[in-house]
């Protein structure tokens, strides 16, 4: 997959605020990229052989899914506690009782400060008379460090986790003869892989435009920018929830993923979501006799061709070979 023009699309998707225009320019810039094919794998069971039958995919929710970093995003506890400070500084004096500590000149000193956090945490500290005047910059430090670590700890995974819970995916690969994918996907070879042709899905259609790249980077989704805009409740980019669910560790680049992306919120049930027809179906190199010819006598009724992965005698591939009719009957 030709990759070049991934980051103009981030470019034109991941602002701090972010304008109509923009997201159409990115959406036609990857309308003009999108695979020929699309392939999902499957193990043979009851739910996947029906989603054959009735040209539908499973869209789920990412939480679901076998990685736990899905959607998942990270960001600076430390800026936002400086945001937060400045835009709510009189809501945390009145819960903290500020004024009970702090005169009114402190006060006035606290909210011009760069940091108002940090600003009430020292004074607290230098008021104190239990703690040795040696001792109150490292306290200082400590108390800030920890603010910024419970932050962390308490914001981070619970965000995360909402977004997972309110968006909804839907994993394909664009290749075929990976056999990493049929030995993790498709049941150790015993399953088999649905082929859809892109190219034949007219412009404009939904599923086009809801299709996206899975990006491969070592670090998290930085959610930052998006957040401090949100603090203010200024205008922010509130897609960044589908960057954040197209981002995964480079562990998982053997998929080459496209994926189905929407975001709803967790209200919205796990469903079954149409499909155009397929264009061809392939079984794996390990599949019974029984579920090929189960498989068989599908895409006969679609009048779509079956092939077998077989394996390469000369080197690690494997090659699709056409099913003749009379394997067909079998």
């Amino acid at each position: 997959m030709h990759t070049d023009w991934i980051d103009e699309f981030l470019g034109l998707m991941t602002g701090s605020t972010i304008t109509l225009d923009a997201i159409e320019r990115a959406h036609q810039l990857k309308d003009k990229n999108l695979p020929d094919k699309l392939y999902k794998f499957r193990a043979i069971n009851d739910y996947a052989i029906s989603n054959f039958e009735t040209d539908t995919v499973w869209l789920c929710s990412a939480d679901k899914y076998n990685d736990p970093y899905e959607c998942a995003t990270t960001w600076s506890t430390e800026e936002l506690l400086r945001q937060a400070g400045k835009v709510d500084f009189d809501k945390i004096s009145r819960q903290a009782k500020l004024e009970e500590h702090l005169s009114a000149t402190e006060m006035d000193t606290v909210r011009a400060s760069f940091d108002p956090m940090e600003q009430i945490i020292r004074l607290m500290v230098e008021k104190n008379e239990r703690i040795p005047k040696k001792a109150k910059e490292k306290e200082s430090s400590v108390l800030l460090d920890a603010l910024s670590s419970r932050a962390r700890e308490t914001t981070i995974p619970g965000l995360n986790r909402f977004v997972q819970q309110g968006t909804r995916i839907c994993s394909f690969s664009a290749r075929v003869d990976s056999t990493v994918m049929w030995g993790h996907y498709a049941d150790k070879h015993t399953g088999f892989a649905i082929e859809y042709d892109v190219t034949s899905w007219p412009d404009g259609e939904i599923r086009r435009r809801m299709l996206y790249p899975v990006v491969y980077r070592r670090e998290l989704f930085d959610a930052t920018k998006y957040l401090l805009q949100a603090i203010p409740k200024k205008d922010f980019n509130n897609l960044y929830g589908l960057i954040a669910a197209i981002h995964k560790s480079p562990d998982w680049s053997y998929e080459n993923e496209w994926r189905f992306v929407l975001l709803w919120d967790e209200a919205f049930p796990n469903r079954n979501y149409p499909m155009p027809k397929p264009s061809a179906v392939y079984v794996g190199s390990r599949i019974t006799p029984e579920n090929k010819a189960r498989l068989s006598e599908i895409a006969a009724k679609k009048r779509i061709p079956i092939y077998r992965m077989d394996l390469s005698t000369s080197e690690f591939k494997l090659v699709p070979h056409e099913m003749e009719s009379t394997e067909n009957r079998e």
